[in-house]
């Protein structure tokens, strides 16, 4: 399979930097993690698909930025970036390069989202603690959690392997819904629609 951009991931870009048009600032920001993103996901798929990883991210951003409005650049790059370090080869590389071009705030926004490494002995613990961190923290790293699970939560609704996708289902009911009941009336209802889908 041959990785490039598709005609989603130009049109997103293109949707994405529109409501930040009247801050250069922004725009060249945006961008600049946009390339980032695409370097970092390059040659990746999401879940055995033929989508290019990087349209996940976007979308992600998109939800942020279309359907909840959210026009603060630094969250709109972390969402863009939520899995560079999870998916980036060299992971001391990519966290230097995200201090020095996003700036702490993005960097620890990523850090706080990266998942902690689990197995079935110490997963269910690792999660209740990743989640619960999230819970209290800020609300950068809450939207975005929200918004990642929101995209994957339709991707899902299509997707052959029911008992993946029921297992990810179970655990979005478990973790997510109620930090998306406690952070936004919108996005919990959102996530609901989209975890009634899938079947």
């Amino acid at each position: 399979m041959q990785w490039n951009l598709n005609n989603f991931t130009k049109v997103a870009f293109t949707k994405l930097i529109q409501p930040f048009g009247e801050d250069l600032n922004d725009v060249v920001k945006i961008t600049k993690a946009f390339g980032f993103a695409a370097n970092v996901y390059s040659g990746l798929f999401r879940n055995e698909s033929q989508e290019p990883y990087i349209n996940h991210a976007m979308k992600v951003a998109l939800i942020l930025s279309d359907e909840l409005k959210v026009r603060d650049v630094d969250t709109i790059c972390a969402a863009i970036l939520h899995y560079a370090i999870d998916k980036g080869k060299d992971v001391n590389e990519i966290v230097e390069e995200l201090k020095l071009n996003f700036g702490e705030s993005v960097y620890d926004t990523i850090r706080s989202l990266t998942e902690p490494t689990t197995n079935e002995e110490n997963r269910e613990k690792l999660l209740v603690n990743y989640f619960d961190n999230i819970s209290k923290g800020p609300k950068m790293p809450r939207f975005i959690k929200l918004a990642d699970r929101l995209d994957n939560a339709r991707f899902l609704k299509n997707d052959r392997k029911k008992e993946k996708a029921l297992r990810y289902k179970e655990e979005t009911q478990k973790y997510i819904l109620p930090l998306a009941e406690k952070t936004d009336e919108t996005m919990a209802l959102k996530l609901s629609i989209a975890l009634y889908e899938i079947k």
